[in-house]
């Protein structure tokens, strides 16, 4: 991210920058383009997400909008797989209510919450087979967090998987 990298609503981030789509999960700028909308020509960051390689195209304009944020530091990475993710937030009984609470820790781009909401769906399921949609969600925020644990600790996709596992062993 360049110094003094807001303009009004706007961050900067340059090609090669690791950057977090708090949906879509992290992955490496490689690119800005220029489209044509109906508005006029828009610019994006192309960013290729770490763990499929698929594209996604974020208006530069948006971008505090959207959430998109440089990766956590390595050292905040190691904290995370060491286990240092905070008190897991309660999950109530009603699944509505979870659900809803858990997508707003995913919204955040808080890697810790993305953590929490791994850990506590795991639990979960162990306890009792998780919904359709709440498995989909274990699915999306892993793949955020390990696209994340693997650009900022600078880990591959089995040595996350692998350091990740051993925690939620140990968080039972």
């Amino acid at each position: 991210m360049k110094n003094g990298g807001n303009r009004g609503d706007e961050l900067t981030f340059s090609v090669g920058d690791h950057v977090l789509h708090p949906l879509h999960g992290a992955g490496t700028i490689t690119s800005i383009s220029v489209r044509q909308t109906g508005s006029g020509a828009q610019k994006y960051y192309v960013l290729h997400l770490a763990l499929d390689g698929a594209v996604v195209y974020v208006p530069i304009s948006c971008c505090k909008q959207v959430g998109l944020r440089p990766v956590c530091s390595a050292q905040e990475a190691q904290c995370i797989l060491c286990g240092e993710i905070g008190v897991l937030p309660p999950q109530p009984s009603d699944w509505g209510v979870r659900y809803r609470n858990n997508m707003e820790r995913m919204r955040s781009g808080d890697i810790r919450k993305v953590a929490q909401v791994v850990c506590c769906l795991r639990q979960r399921n162990r306890r009792r087979a998780l919904a359709g949609s709440e498995k989909r969600m274990l699915e999306c925020a892993e793949r955020i967090l390990h696209s994340e644990l693997m650009l900022a600790a600078g880990l591959s996709r089995d040595e996350v998987r692998q350091r990740l596992e051993q925690l939620w062993k140990r968080l039972r």
